[in-house]
């Protein structure tokens, strides 16, 4: 599930039991990140989601963290797009 709430607004960070993988519009492409840092790009929207959500799924079964997988509203805007197109 996408959720469009950033945690990179947030003005205090506090330390949390989840760990996030947020897909992000980087000009031209989408980042993937994990934690704040950048670990992938990809230009498809839906390679992007793809990445993150298999990083999540063996991340969730190798710790008892929660593991979400969140997105900038950009590419919500770009899913509603697609979805349109369809």
């Amino acid at each position: 599930m996408l959720s469009s709430e950033s945690p990179y607004d947030r003005t205090i960070l506090l330390e949390s039991d989840t760990i996030e993988y947020y897909i992000a519009d980087v000009g031209g492409a989408w980042g993937i990140f994990r934690e704040g840092m950048q670990i992938a790009t990809r230009r498809d929207a839906a390679e992007a989601i793809s990445f993150a959500n298999f990083f999540a799924d063996r991340e969730t079964l190798m710790t008892p963290q929660d593991v979400r997988v969140i997105a900038d509203a950009c590419l919500k805007r770009t899913l509603t797009a697609m979805r349109y197109a369809a």
